[in-house]
Parts: structure tokens; C-alpha cells; sequence
């Protein structure tokens, strides 16, 4: 009887070491993980790592591959020292599931997983952009009227939260920085008029706010420095052909009389 615990101890120990996606195996000296272990559309993966010892100037090279096993992503990294970072955003229109990274540089090499959580998307067009916003399942909020001010810097989206079965439903807003955006800080985020933390992150275009939703929630506003005029690039450009008009017209009866 002492046989099959052994073995099930063995097991308890083995297995949760197995099960762990973000870090590769280091046997061969390449040590690399991933931010997290799994990921939405529109999520930015940064993958780092280092190399046991610096051959000349050869990059590092990164090949990730969707759960179909075709490349999705491709880097050839120069090193920092010993150190490499590659990061990508994710598509999204990317399929759902198990993601492998292959990392080699010389002749070690490295694998690891993600998954990604292909979610629920919905959009709230915002003039001529628009605000995503993911779910890990069916999205249980309702959004309508959508207010714009660039005198408060702000944006405020009414919510029907109806939909929500217990406390709380998790909502991340992936917003254009073109629409509103916080230079060198972040955005506020109030609900119902009372300012609430999400987590934000960032990528080149867009930044992208983790929120819980509180059910019986009225409204949602994003307070930032900067926000999207009233009018649209295609109304600034009227606005400009117009005053570019009145200049000329003025010029030629200047001219004339």
C-alpha cells in the first residue's frame, strides 16, 4: 500500500510544475516567459528573456504559431547585453486557443504556450473611431447614448446592467488614444459619478482599461487631458477648404475693385 502514495505524492509534486504555461524550459540555458498566460484581442504579449552566453552579433529569433500551427508572429531581437524583449499585439480576428513560441538563438532553444481567450467583442463607435470592449463569455451589459465634451476632457457611456447575474461583470475597454487619452498618466475612470480603479496598460495606439463592473450601474465616464473633438477630421477638413475659400475670394476682390 505505501507504493501507490509514494507515487501519488510523486505526482502531487511533478504535475503543478507541468502545468505552468508563462515560463520555457531553461535546460538549454535560454531562459524565457511571457507577461501572462493568457490573453484577449487586442492584448499586447511582451515576450523576454536572456541567452546563456552572446554569439557575435546574432539576433534572437521568435516564431509564434496560432493553435492551427501556422506563424502568427515573427522577431529577430537584438540583444541588450544578454537580455531580449519582442512584444505584439493581438489580432482581433485571432483564433482562439493554444499559442506555441519557439525561441532560438545559436543552437539553444526554447518553447512555450499562451492561450488566448477569444471572448465577446462589442463597439462603440466614437465619430470616426470606436471603443472596443471585450468579455471572456456573452457580454450581460447593454451600452446606449454616448456624451462627448471637450471642455471636461471627458466621455460618458450609458449602461443597462440588467444583464449582470451576481455582483459584478469584467469589461475591458481597449480605447484609441485618439479618442481620449492621458499623456504620461492614465485615464480616470468614474462610475456613476464615483471614480473606480482598473488596471491599464498601453500599447502605441491605444490604451487598454480592466474594469468590474458593478450591477445596477447607470453610466461609465473616462476623464483624460486630451479627447476627441466634436467634429471629425472629415469636418475639420470642410471647416478648412472653407476658410482657405474665403481667403482666395477676398484676394481676388482685392484684386479686381
Amino acid at each position: 500500500m505505501k507504493t501507490p502514495r509514494n507515487a501519488l505524492l510523486l505526482l502531487g509534486i511533478i504535475l503543478p510544475s507541468l502545468i505552468v504555461p508563462i515560463y520555457a524550459d531553461s535546460s538549454s540555458g535560454l531562459v524565457v516567459s511571457t507577461n501572462k498566460d493568457s490573453y484577449q484581442p487586442g492584448d499586447k504579449v511582451t515576450i523576454s528573456g536572456s541567452v546563456p552566453q552572446i554569439i557575435d552579433n546574432n539576433p534572437v529569433t521568435i516564431i509564434v504559431r496560432n493553435p492551427m500551427g501556422n506563424v502568427y508572429d515573427v522577431g529577430q531581437v537584438k540583444l541588450l547585453n544578454n537580455l531580449f524583449v519582442h512584444d505584439f499585439v493581438i489580432n482581433d480576428d485571432s483564433l482562439g486557443g493554444s499559442y506555441t513560441v519557439n525561441v532560438k538563438y545559436g543552437t539553444s532553444s526554447s518553447q512555450l504556450h499562451f492561450v488566448l481567450n477569444a471572448g465577446f467583442l462589442t463597439t462603440i463607435p466614437i465619430y470616426d473611431s470606436e471603443i472596443k470592449i471585450r468579455t471572456n463569455s456573452t457580454n450581460p451589459i447593454k451600452y446606449g447614448d454616448v456624451s462627448v465634451s471637450t471642455v471636461d476632457k471627458t466621455i460618458i457611456i450609458s449602461m443597462d446592467t440588467t444583464g449582470i447575474t451576481g455582483n459584478s461583470a469584467y469589461q475591458q475597454y481597449q480605447i484609441p488614444k485618439q479618442v481620449i487619452d492621458t499623456p504620461r498618466g492614465n485615464i480616470i475612470v468614474k462610475i456613476d459619478d464615483k471614480q473606480t480603479l482598473c488596471p491599464q496598460s498601453e500599447t502605441d495606439t491605444s490604451r487598454i482599461l480592466d474594469c468590474n463592473i458593478p450591477a445596477n450601474s447607470k453610466e461609465i465616464e473616462f476623464v483624460g487631458t486630451l479627447v476627441i473633438p466634436e467634429f471629425g477630421p472629415l469636418v475639420g477638413l470642410i471647416i478648412l477648404a472653407s476658410i482657405s475659400s474665403v481667403i482666395v475670394l477676398s484676394r481676388i476682390t482685392k484684386t479686381y475693385f
